[in-house]
């Protein structure tokens, strides 16, 4: 897949691929917190352009999960402002119960999937697409 757009911060590789969807890599193997957050979402915002994306999150540690606080930020209005949809990849059965707990306790703005391959992801992302 050719990226149109690539930028990386310490936590993360942001791309944007060809097929309009966007890509976030996170590179934290532990507990993901709001300064890892607040530096992709300004990574975001910069490579975006001011465009909204649906957002594809993987991350190569199996055990990574949210803070309290990232999982209230992820789904607030002003981290959404840019994003059209958010699938996630992930991969352990504690991340599978963050997801069943974030979705229902936090209540997402935007569509919000999660899903065991990233091709399942960008399938289900695709349909998002701004054209």
């Amino acid at each position: 897949m050719t990226m149109l757009k690539e930028v990386e911060v310490p936590s993360a590789k942001i791309s944007i691929r060809e097929d309009g969807v966007m890509h976030v890599h996170i590179k934290v193997s532990s507990s993901f917190e709001m300064e890892n957050s607040k530096e992709i979402f300004e990574a975001r915002e910069f490579i975006s352009e001011g465009r909204k994306f649906p957002i594809l999150y993987t991350s190569e540690y199996r055990f990574l999960t949210p803070s309290k606080e990232v999982k209230e930020y992820i789904s607030s209005r002003p981290r959404t402002g840019l994003v059209i949809a958010d699938g996630f990849v992930i991969g352990s059965f504690s991340q599978r119960l963050a997801a069943k707990i974030y979705l229902k306790l936090n209540k997402p703005e935007v569509p919000t999937g999660f899903f065991s391959t990233e091709e399942e992801a960008i399938e289900w992302l695709k349909e998002f697409v701004q054209k």
